[in-house]
């Protein structure tokens, strides 16, 4: 199964965003990964920029499973879950699913309306310089290696961006 997801953070975003992908490697293939853009806070009161980006992993888990391993990842990248108003407050990451499928379509991310991921597919959005597993990895999407261990997981290819040519059109 393929699991579409949106991370977002705005404290120190470049770092947690690059971690929580890092992690995301250690139990998952990324089947594509969108470049990291800075956006706006919305439904929050801050002065904080966002940095958000969207991805695809492949899993045979259950997505009750997913959703209990992403919020270990949130609470060990800083976030405190038990704060009843933590969807109001800055974080340092926030991981959600947006949907799921037997099929790998980026295309999928065309029919999220929300501002914050309408910005992460436009081209001329400001995209983040993040480095994972010390390789820069910033303006196009991503095809990502796996060979061997987690840590031998980089980004090696970027891919020619036709989703955010049709978004933007």
């Amino acid at each position: 199964m393929y699991y579409y997801l949106s991370i977002g953070s705005n404290i120190d975003p470049e770092t947690n965003i690059a971690r929580c992908i890092e992690t995301l490697l250690t139990h998952f293939n990324i089947a594509y990964l969108f470049p990291c853009t800075y956006t706006a806070p919305e439904k929050i009161d801050s002065d904080h920029v966002f940095l958000n980006t969207l991805l695809i992993i492949e899993s045979d888990q259950e997505e009750v499973e997913l959703k209990r391993l992403f919020c270990q990842i949130e609470e060990a990248l800083g976030r405190d879950r038990s704060d009843s108003r933590r969807s109001y407050k800055d974080r340092t990451c926030d991981i959600d699913i947006l949907h799921s499928s037997r099929h790998c379509s980026p295309a999928y991310f065309e029919q999220c309306h929300e501002s914050y991921l309408q910005q992460v597919l436009s081209r001329t959005s400001a995209k983040a310089e993040v480095s994972i597993y010390g390789l820069k990895f910033s303006d196009r999407p991503a095809a990502i290696y796996f060979q061997g261990g987690a840590g031998d997981k980089a980004v090696i290819q970027y891919k020619a961006n036709t989703l955010q040519n049709r978004v933007e059109a």
